[in-house]
């Protein structure tokens, strides 16, 4: 979990996997499972530092990539990550309530 702070408030929270957590995937990537900032705190650079950090963070670890899932209905959302160097790897489902969304990955 990476947190991010402004005037000692939380404004920003990331949760990872190490993996994806359907081991039949075959997927070798860790997974950015949640990136949420604080809405009074959008686009003040919060986002761009802690997905910078969790990609630091698997990058020294050794992994070679990083996935994530973006609801379709979030086009906010696919433009960040898009903006950050995440391409679409496929449509899918999310596993809990089986809406639609795109799986992106970026290389590190």
């Amino acid at each position: 979990m990476v947190l991010a702070r402004s005037a000692g408030r939380l404004v920003g929270v990331a949760a990872t996997l190490a993996r994806h957590p359907d081991p039949a995937s075959g997927d070798p990537d860790p997974w950015i499972g949640l990136l949420l900032i604080d809405a009074t705190a959008h686009r003040q650079g919060y986002g761009r530092t802690v997905a910078t950090l969790v990609e630091d963070r698997f990058r020294a670890a050794g992994r070679t990539g990083v996935r994530l899932a973006v609801l379709d209905n979030n086009p906010a959302g696919l433009a960040f990550w898009r903006s950050r160097g995440y391409t679409a790897l496929r449509r899918a489902q999310d596993h809990e309530h089986g809406r639609d969304c795109t799986v992106l990955r970026k290389a590190l």
